[in-house]
């Protein structure tokens, strides 16, 4: 029974592994989202500035410390004085050695130093803010790119399906009629080049099968690589891929604004970056004010034994204010305003550089998209003219008044329009996902 129980669990557990996981475009983009690690670091960034952020905030709030210490002096110091100074009668010139501390000193106290203003502080926490602010766009930025080259690559696999599904069909459609051809062959009714034009099509087209075999299952393991799941792990797609994917995507140009698109709004947040440096620069003219306050307690004594005595630790304290006033430091701030303007100025410049870059994107994706979806319209009247000029021929050669040559050149018209038809298709579908990033709305 136990022998039962175990292969029973062994069959179950093989069964699970080796069926396929259904995966819609959305569920690959949330696996990629999921397993991405230039993503996982993004957002790993975004920690980090908010980590700073704190820690610059940090600053402004009392630093308080405890210090503490105990020292023997082995040898304490001495030095030789002229004590005629001191004690009247003696000879000028007479020195005595005389030791200054003790063997044994301690010391305990607290120290606390409290910012009161620093203009660089206030203007740092405001940096630290659109820091947060840039780490969160970059991260953004790795979302877009993620649905960008999913997407693609989703829709790259479900093409070079469909184009094994279509080698099939027309290796199925040829089989029958290789068969077909045969038999009437054999029994004298065509000549032997009829059924060689058929068989060499047929070869033709298993070769054709062995190239869209191992395109698919290139497409499908890059697919698995960018979605992060094993490439021997069993995946199905299940996306349509049709005309409905381009039908259904409609757009208006007015809706339009650069701030959509995600690097332009890195500039913007990398300009007030620059504005906050220049800023803090200017900051480095005014004072800066610091508190203080010191307590503790200290002693010393000559012999170890009575070095803990409560009596000889004598209690200090003080309170103090620090100003610092900047006065002159070679224009060395002047100098560093100077560059914080000219990096603005970048800025500014590249920002430019881009709106003429996005106009000139916007321009190509709609031309490439009016492109493609007008060849896709023409490819399916192509082929849908094509299947009805093949079956037509297929029936005149069925009842012996078609041309084995006619059919020959029609099924490889058909070849030609399924192939045409799915290419439009796909340029079509890959035009729609670049005219969605180029307008910025790849997300939406």
């Amino acid at each position: 029974m136990k022998k039962i129980l175990l292969i029973l669990l062994i069959f179950i557990s093989f069964s699970v592994k080796s069926q396929s996981q259904r995966l819609s475009l959305a569920e690959c983009i949330d696996l990629a989202i999921e397993n991405n690690e230039n993503l996982k670091n993004s957002i790993l960034e975004e920690k980090i500035s908010k980590a700073l952020s704190n820690e610059y905030l940090s600053i402004g709030f009392p630093q308080i410390n405890f210090d503490g210490g105990i020292k023997y002096n082995h040898e304490v110091p001495k030095s030789l004085l002229d004590i005629s100074r001191f004690m009247p009668g003696v000879p000028e010139g007479t020195e005595q050695e005389v030791q200054f501390g003790q063997a044994y000193d301690g010391r305990v106290d607290l120290y606390v130093n409290q910012m009161i203003f620093n203009g660089s502080y206030f203007v740092g926490l405001s940096a630290a803010k659109e820091l947060i602010k840039l780490s969160e766009k970059m991260t953004e930025r790795n979302l877009i790119d993620i649905h960008e080259s999913i997407s693609k690559a989703y829709y790259t696999t479900l093409n070079t399906k469909s184009r094994v599904d279509l080698v099939n069909s027309n290796i199925d459609r040829l089989d029958a009629l290789l068969k077909q051809t045969k038999s009437l062959y054999d029994n004298g009714f065509v000549e032997k080049l009829d059924f060689d034009r058929i068989q060499v099509s047929f070869n033709n087209l298993k070769s054709e099968k062995i190239k869209a075999d191992r395109l698919y299952d290139l497409s499908l393991a890059v697919l698995k690589f960018q979605v992060g799941i094993p490439v021997d792990k069993k995946i199905e797609l299940i996306q349509e891929f049709n005309e409905e994917l381009v039908t259904a995507f409609n757009f208006d140009l007015n809706e339009f604004d650069y701030s959509k698109r995600i690097e332009y709004s890195i500039l913007q947040t990398d300009k007030n970056l620059k504005f906050y440096e220049l800023k803090n620069n200017r900051t480095q003219y005014l004072p800066q004010v610091y508190a203080n306050y010191n307590y503790g307690y200290n002693t010393s004594a000559s012999q170890s034994n009575i070095f803990f005595e409560s009596d000889r630790w004598k209690k200090f304290g003080t309170f103090g204010l620090q100003v610092i006033v900047p006065i002159f430091d070679g224009f060395l701030k002047r100098s560093r305003i100077n560059q914080s303007k000219y990096k603005i100025e970048q800025v500014e410049n590249q920002i430019l550089f881009l709106e003429r870059s996005i106009n000139l994107q916007i321009n190509q994706s709609l031309a490439a998209y009016q492109n493609s979806k007008e060849s896709l319209k023409i490819a399916s009247e192509n082929l849908e003219l094509a299947q009805d000029v093949y079956f037509a021929s297929e029936k005149k050669y069925a009842q012996g008044v078609g041309s084995n040559l006619e059919l020959i050149d029609s099924n490889n018209s058909l070849k030609i329009a399924q192939n045409q038809y799915y290419n439009s298709l796909y340029e079509s579908i890959i035009s729609i996902i670049d005219i969605k990033k180029t307008l910025g709305i790849l997300m939406n």
